[in-house]
C-alpha cells in the first residue's frame, strides 16, 4: 500500500472513533499507515482510549506546522491523504485501486472522495469516465466544490505536491487545519479565486505563466461526508452547534457511535451536509 493517511482530531473522540470504525469497515487500510495529529484541551476529553483500541499512530500536537513536517517525512508512500475527525465513510473505497489510478494517470493530480455524481453546485465540469471513476478540471468558471482542488477533508495527493506546498506554509499564520488548507489558494498555482480583490490580482501576476487548472478523480458516488454537528475551530461560523465534545465524549465512553451503517443509501447534494444524518447507536 502506498498511501498514509494524516487525520487532524481536535477533542471530537467519538467523530474520531466513529471515523476510524467506518474506515474499518468500508475500506482496505491498514490502520498502521494513519496518523492521528490530535489536540486534547478539554479536560474532560481524553484520546487514551482510542490510543488503547487502535493501531494508528497518535502524534499529540506541539507546533501545528512542525509536526507536519515531522509526521510526511515519516511516511513512507507516494500518496497522502488528509481527514478531519468529523468525516464518516458511507460505501466501500479501495485505496488499491485508487492507488492503481494515479500511478498509470500522472496528469491526475488529486482524488475526492467526497465527490461524485450526486454532488449538485453550480455548474458541473465535463466528466472523464475512467471505469468507476470519473475524472475532470478545475476551472474558475465551474461550482465551488469542483473547483477546490486542495481539502483536508478526503483529499489524496501526490507526496511531491503536499512537501512542494508545506514548503511554503508560515508557522505564525498556518498553525491550524483551516488555514493550512486556504493558504494554498495564495501560494500555489490553481484556478480558485479568492475573495480578496488584491489576492486575485497579486496571484494573477504572481501564477501568470503557470497558472494551473488541476485534474481530478473521484468515485462515480460520494463515499464519505462531514458530519458538523459540532465546533472546535476559533473562526466565524454561523453552522449551528449541536453537542459539546465533552458529552459526546461521555457518549463514547458509554458505548455509542455514529450510525455510519445507516448512511449506505444517504446521498446529500453537498459534501458536508450530512448533519441530519447524524444518529447515535450503542456498540
Amino acid at each position: 500500500m502506498k498511501t498514509n493517511i494524516l487525520i487532524f482530531s481536535k477533542n471530537r473522540t467519538l467523530q474520531l472513533k466513529s471515523l476510524l470504525l467506518s474506515m474499518r469497515y468500508f475500506t482496505d487500510i491498514d490502520e498502521t499507515r494513519i496518523t492521528i495529529l490530535y489536540v486534547q484541551d478539554d479536560p474532560e476529553v481524553d484520546f487514551q482510549p482510542l490510543k488503547d483500541e487502535f493501531k494508528c499512530r497518535f502524534y499529540e500536537q506541539v507546533s501545528f506546522l512542525q509536526d507536519i513536517k515531522n509526521i510526511v517525512a515519516d511516511f513512507d508512500g507516494d500518496y497522502i491523504q488528509f481527514m478531519v475527525d468529523d468525516l464518516i465513510f458511507r460505501d466501500s473505497i479501495n485505496y488499491t485501486e485508487i492507488e492503481k489510478l494515479l500511478d498509470s494517470n500522472p496528469d491526475i493530480d488529486a482524488f475526492q472522495c467526497r465527490l461524485g455524481y450526486n454532488i449538485k453546485c453550480g455548474k458541473e465540469p465535463e466528466f472523464t469516465q475512467i471505469d468507476k471513476f470519473i475524472c475532470w478540471n478545475t476551472s474558475s468558471d465551474i461550482g465551488k466544490y469542483w473547483n477546490y482542488f486542495w481539502e483536508l477533508t478526503s483529499g489524496i495527493y501526490r507526496r511531491n505536491l503536499v512537501q512542494a506546498y508545506i514548503d511554503k506554509c508560515r508557522p505564525h499564520r498556518e498553525f491550524f487545519p483551516n488555514p493550512f488548507e486556504d493558504h494554498f489558494y495564495t501560494c500555489m498555482p490553481n484556478t480558485n479565486p479568492r475573495p480578496s480583490f488584491i489576492v486575485n490580482l497579486v496571484n494573477a501576476v504572481r501564477f501568470c505563466f503557470k497558472r494551473k487548472s488541476h485534474k481530478i478523480a473521484s468515485y462515480e458516488q460520494s463515499k464519505c461526508y462531514t458530519m458538523g454537528v459540532n465546533l472546535v475551530a476559533d473562526i466565524d461560523d454561523d453552522r449551528e452547534q449541536k453537542f459539546d465534545t465533552a458529552s459526546l465524549h461521555k457518549k463514547m465512553l458509554d458505548g455509542y457511535l455514529i450510525d455510519f451503517k445507516s448512511l449506505k443509501d444517504a446521498l446529500p447534494e453537498k459534501p458536508n451536509a450530512a448533519s441530519p444524518f447524524f444518529k447515535l447507536i450503542k456498540e
